[in-house]
């Protein structure tokens, strides 16, 4: 990927997700610290920043003009004024990380430029990520794949169309916080019967893992033949898949699905 920008990706906005993004590029050796710059508003999120050894600026606008890709990491509600700030800039690529918000939308305040649109998690902070990408038409094959490859070697990425953008904030995006609530509610039940509460989150994050290490080498392997095998006939865990079946849980998290995804539409543009 050839560019005249002095750097390769500028952060506007470096909070949880943008600072597990570039520490992760920089830990891949994907990207070098002096090819990364950042803008934040916060003292000290570019006090962490400077502790990295990442360049700081003093205005989304520099960031813009400086990187090649400039990557918007703000929360959905700031992220008009960062587009009025961003009005007049000579941007070059944008990718974007706002939750709900639409090619459409970031191209039309911004004159039609380039743009991807990712939608990560939070395990990207330790390489272990899960990364949908969607780009405009106008987006170069190589811009796209420099992006695809730099989350890719965080975790795993798949591209998707922008129409199910949104979705992907339930398949992958918020899903990290579904496991979490699961994994507190088996610990919190085992305490509540007498259970040490360490012992018992090591079992359940170490069976969490083992579980799903099972899922991603044998992809092709129907996830009901996981299930079957582990359920015995006259056995007990056959009586609480029961059980949970009877208590409708694919329903309570379609529903839960349901008003995640209208809340990015919410909050989107």
């Amino acid at each position: 990927m050839r560019t005249n920008k002095k750097y390769l990706l500028g952060f506007i906005g470096c909070g949880h997700m943008g600072m597990a993004i570039a520490k992760g590029a920089v830990a891949k050796e994907y990207l070098e610290r002096r090819q990364i710059c950042v803008y934040d508003p916060s003292e000290t999120v570019l006090s962490a920043c400077k502790a990295e050894n990442f360049i700081v600026m003093d205005s989304a606008k520099e960031i813009a003009e400086a990187s090649h890709i400039t990557m918007l990491a703000v929360r959905p509600q700031q992220l008009d004024e960062v587009l009025d700030q961003l009005r007049d800039a000579e941007i070059t690529n944008i990718l974007s990380i706002v939750t709900g918000v639409s090619i459409e939308y970031l191209q039309s305040k911004l004159g039609g430029c380039p743009v991807i649109r990712a939608m990560p998690n939070t395990p990207l902070q330790i390489n272990e990520g899960a990364t949908a990408l969607c780009m405009s038409a106008n987006c170069k094959a190589d811009e796209y794949d420099f992006v695809f490859q730099m989350f890719n070697s965080m975790g795993v990425t798949r591209t998707v169309k922008e129409e199910n953008m949104n979705e992907v904030v339930a398949v992958s995006g918020s899903v990290p916080a579904y496991v979490y609530y699961f994994i507190e509610c088996l610990v919190n039940d085992a305490k509540e019967r007498g259970m040490d509460e360490q012992d018992v989150r090591d079992l359940v994050v170490q069976t969490f893992i083992g579980s799903s290490m099972l899922l991603k080498q044998n992809r092709k392997t129907p996830i009901s033949d996981f299930i079957d095998e582990v359920c015995s006939k006259g056995g007990t865990t056959i009586e609480a898949i029961s059980e949970m079946k009877k208590q409708k849980i694919d329903e309570i998290i379609h529903d839960a699905n349901e008003v995640c995804i209208k809340r990015a539409r919410e909050i989107g543009r």
